[in-house]
């Protein structure tokens, strides 16, 4: 009688571990996700020379204020003014002085509907506007 091996049988294998190949791919998503914001910094642009600003001087006399309080209560120079009253003025105040501008100054906790209301109104009077704000303290 002949011995047979069981050493030297083949047999097929039932499932395929993939535990190396999933080790794999994580350490090549942890290699990209590490040098790729490197390699962006590492761009070497030569970046456009502009000019500085040489706008115009503003007369302060055509510097007008306007605020917002917290409430929603809009404000033109100390005085309130309802949204459709501030649209009125501002068109007046651009007509008999083209240079005009706005200074505006919104509450931090205002409503955001409330300012772009705002904003639009003095877009539509067609004036320059500014925007106050305080420094960010570290």
């Amino acid at each position: 009688m002949k011995r047979i091996s069981e050493r030297y049988r083949t047999s097929t294998l039932g499932e395929l571990n993939i535990t190396p190949l999933l080790d794999l791919v994580f350490v090549l998503l942890i290699i990209f996700m590490i040098a790729t914001p490197v390699m962006e910094q590492q761009l070497s642009l030569n970046l456009p020379t502009a000019r500085p600003d040489t706008a115009p001087e503003i007369d302060p006399k055509s510097v007008k204020s306007v605020s917002i309080q917290a409430s929603g209560t809009i404000l033109l120079e100390k005085r309130e003014v309802s949204l459709a009253e501030l649209e009125a003025e501002l068109i007046r105040l651009r007509q008999a002085d083209p240079n005009t501008v706005v200074s505006l100054r919104a509450d931090a906790d205002l409503p955001y509907q409330k300012l772009v209301g705002v904003l639009d109104a003095v877009k539509t009077a067609g004036v320059k506007l500014g925007l106050a704000n305080l420094p960010q303290r570290p």
